[in-house]
């Protein structure tokens, strides 16, 4: 079962009331209103979002457990897990990033606190079994963080409960008055700044285990240390990203991907270990061997982030209404591997913050909003494919990223088509590879299917086909007498994430485009033998639309207006086939799945083969989501002026 893996952002400034916690990713994003500019709502000012991260001066940060829930709750049946065996588990997940060679991340739990309420802004960074969360929500992190540069000085008092936070007598953050919470030491410190950062696990509805043999395929039961590392993620400043699928051979997550399939003790367990992602992005925030003293110097078994890592720089722009793009998804793929290496969010934005209330606000001006679409991607030395994927639900939303991807969506731009336009970009470590400038291509969707309403076919048998039909006064009416270019088909596939296969890369026998004709009893007669193309093995995406890139599309576009034309093509089919052995792969052995709608009305377009392709069945209480991805025809040319 999926369950969600929530984390919060709460921003303040000293002296300013904090502002209402919003849902986030990052970097974790903060936002900086240093520089007091007036926005364009009338007694507000611009906020600049900033990524969290902890100063040099608190590291190590120092957690301590909450120790009022001892044993830990089952909501299973008898406790099982004692805060003794649960403290040396949470270290281990912070050990997790501490054992990062090229990141100088350093999170301990040294201590502990009596609360017999829920964690809170106390300037102590508490990790806790007491949570008030919604069913879905296995965890919770916390992070607080300056919304304004500040000079600190000594007798502060930042969290507002009577107690000072800051003293000149200490130069990294340390208890020095002895009562529990941590203080800072005098001096200036940047907007987003993390001063207080709290987990919470939900022990209410989930039974919390340690051991990698008590993995199972109870959905309420989770591997505390693979949620643990992901919080823990979070709790030094990293977003969550949109990788779920590592590679065409490894299904497993990112330990940042927000959900968590709890039915599948293989993800749960993959939690444990990064990706190359995880890694690149807490060595972008901590690069290890950026300074020649304290946490960031070099020491025993530590590398230099620029002696392992370059970056990839440049910008995202819409190709249809030219703007940059705030929230895209920047992914690098490895040239050898075909492993997801890292991906990035682009954009730098601009918000609205009401002084009077703590409110942010998005200004309905992209021009304002947006101010350009930049991205930054750490790879290790290789040869990569870089591409782009719009933020648009599919595999998560917008709004479980951060404030720039949700500023994107807010104006539609999160409407492009999965593509990768460079396919052989060369980085070595400490380089940046700047200029790689992507622009979505403009494009027509046919898609005869509403929203997403479940994934399946469960019991779907070896070899089934699957089909979609694309009449071809569809695709004449869709490029009104221009020129037809075929450039992609679009197939929504998932493993079984519902009963536990999220590990599984969704694998098909083959996704054809081809050509067909409906009979007269309503069944259609598909041409398996002569496709105009055909991938065989198809890799599918976990709860995404795959795509399949046709090969010369205008040539292809060509053939196909021209078939129309002769009558010989009344139909363009798309079709994947379920692979033709058993079993299948995954704990629960079940077909990979494809996306269904039964959203009103329906195009009854989709079709069912169960006897080798000799027949294709309607099936009229369902919409397949497969679609077709055609080349924007270009603009028409615009009349001279007189001049």
């Amino acid at each position: 079962m999926w369950k969600r893996i929530v984390s919060r952002c709460l921003c303040l400034c000293i002296l300013v009331a904090p502002v209402a916690p919003t849902y986030a990713g990052g970097s974790f994003e903060g936002y900086d209103i240093s520089d007091g500019i007036p926005s364009p709502i009338p007694g507000q000012i611009v906020a600049r979002p900033v990524p969290q991260r902890w100063d040099t001066r608190c590291i190590p940060v120092q957690f301590s457990l909450n120790t009022t829930l001892d044993p830990v709750p089952n909501p299973l049946g008898p406790a099982m897990l004692s805060l003794a065996e649960a403290a040396p588990a949470l270290q281990q997940a912070f050990d997790v990033w501490n054992n990062i060679p090229t990141s100088y991340i350093d999170m301990r739990l040294t201590g502990s606190v009596d609360n017999p309420g829920f964690a809170g802004f106390d300037m102590i960074n508490e990790v806790t079994f007491r949570a008030n969360l919604s069913e879905d929500v296995i965890a919770l992190s916390f992070p607080i963080s300056f919304i304004q540069d500040v000079e600190l000085v000594d007798g502060d008092d930042i969290d507002g409960d009577g107690d000072s936070d800051v003293s000149h007598q200490i130069s990294t953050c340390a208890d020095i008055d002895g009562d529990g919470d941590i203080e800072f030491p005098a001096g200036f410190y940047e907007a987003g700044t993390i001063v207080d950062s709290d987990i919470e696990f939900n022990t209410v509805e989930n039974r919390l285990t340690i051991d990698p043999a008590e993995a199972d395929t109870e959905v309420d039961s989770v591997d505390l240390i693979s949620i643990a590392a992901h919080e823990f993620g979070h709790a030094h400043g990293l977003s969550h990203t949109l990788i779920n699928q590592r590679s065409a051979g490894d299904g497993t997550s990112a330990t940042m991907f927000p959900f968590f399939d709890t039915g599948d003790p293989n993800d749960e367990l993959g939690f444990r270990t990064l990706a190359e992602d995880d890694i690149a992005f807490s060595s972008l925030l901590y690069p290890e061997g950026s300074a020649s003293e304290g946490p960031a110097a070099l020491g025993p078994g530590e590398i230099a982030w620029n002696d392992v890592f370059g970056v990839i720089t440049g910008e995202l722009r819409h190709g249809r209404s030219h703007q940059s793009i705030a929230g895209g998804s920047i992914f690098a793929v490895d040239r050898q591997t075909g492993g997801m290496v890292s991906s990035a969010f682009s954009g730098t934005i601009q918000l609205s913050f009401d002084p009077a209330t703590g409110g942010l606000f998005v200004v309905d001006d992209p021009s304002f909003s947006i101010i350009d679409g930049t991205y930054v991607l750490p790879v290790p030395d290789g040869h990569f494919a870089v591409g782009a994927e719009a933020v648009d639900g599919f595999p998560a939303s917008s709004a479980s990223i951060n404030f720039t991807t949700e500023v994107g969506a807010a104006f539609g731009q999160q409407d492009f088509h999965e593509e990768i336009f460079y396919k052989n970009i060369l980085v070595s470590p400490g380089e940046v590879r700047g200029g790689i400038d992507l622009v979505t291509q403009p494009a027509i969707n046919l898609r005869n299917f509403g929203a997403l309403t479940t994934s399946g076919f469960i019991g779907a048998p070896p070899g089934r086909f699957y089909a979609v039909r694309i009449p071809a006064e569809q695709l004449i009416a869709a490029v009104q007498g221009q020129h037809l270019s075929l450039r992609a088909a679009e197939f929504f596939t998932a493993p079984l994430g519902s009963a536990g296969d999220a590990s599984v890369v969704p694998v098909f026998a083959e996704a054809l485009l081809t050509t067909g004709v409906v009979n007269s009893d309503g069944t259609a007669s598909v041409d398996l033998e002569n496709p105009l193309q055909r991938v065989t093995g198809f890799i599918g995406q976990d709860n995404d639309f795959a795509p399949l890139f046709f090969r010369y599309p205008h040539q292809l576009g060509e053939l196909v207006r021209q078939g129309i034309q002769t009558g010989h093509i009344q139909n363009l089919f798309l079709v994947l086939q379920v692979p033709t052995t058993t079993p299948f792969p995954g704990i629960s052995a079940l077909p990979p799945l494809i996306g269904l709608s039964d959203v009103s009305p329906l195009f009854g377009l989709s079709y069912i083969s169960d006897d080798g392709g000799v027949t294709f069945a309607p099936r009229l209480d369902l919409d397949f989501m497969f679609g077709l991805v055609l080349g924007e025809p270009p603009a028409p040319p615009q009349a001279a002026h007189d001049r």
